[in-house]
């Protein structure tokens, strides 16, 4: 009677051992679900900004060369934006996302580099302004959502959870 009382509470604190590493893995997941929604309602920022400056239609130069690419690289993110959202925490779309947010900025910075004409600077001052703020609030949404991330792999891979969480179908999380 002793060995099975002994046996039925191991089994008990096991149960609860796993209940509990379930809901914190969860509670993890969650907070990285949300920085990503964080990321995905600034980075949204991004195309209000050229929508509203880039392509006013006052000026035929501007719907040519570097502002195809910002547009094309625009429709790119909407894309891995999506793709992000359908599979959350997937190593393959959070890649997808971050390259091209990379890519949208190198696309800006092109932009922004250019020189300015005779009719004045090819990006109007106040959208560069707004465009540095989107970005400065994006990085620390980046930040924030890598270091959720990297806390929630690393909780994957401590020694007594790392036996279990295959089973609980916890995969590790990708980086923006």
């Amino acid at each position: 009677m002793n060995s099975s009382l002994i046996l039925w509470m191991s089994l008990a604190l096991l149960t609860f051992w796993c209940v509990g590493l379930y809901n914190r893995l969860m509670r993890m997941r969650a907070r990285g679900l949300s920085a990503l929604g964080s990321v995905d309602k600034h980075v949204r920022q991004y195309a209000e900004v050229v929508y509203e400056h880039g392509l006013d239609g006052d000026s035929a130069d501007r719907s040519l060369g570097p502002w195809n690419q910002l547009l094309t690289d625009l429709q790119g993110l909407d894309h891995a934006l999506k793709a992000a959202k359908s599979a959350p925490l997937a190593a393959e779309g959070l890649t997808r996302l971050r390259q091209a947010i990379d890519t949208l900025q190198s696309a800006w910075r092109q932009l922004h580099e250019m020189p300015a004409d005779l009719a004045g600077a090819v990006v109007p001052a106040v959208m560069q302004v707004r465009w540095e703020a989107i970005t400065q609030r994006v990085e620390s949404a980046r930040s924030g959502f890598n270091q959720i991330a990297a806390k929630y792999n690393e909780s994957l891979e401590q020694f007594p959870a790392r036996l279990v969480v295959a089973i609980m179908g916890f995969k590790p999380s990708g980086m923006l």
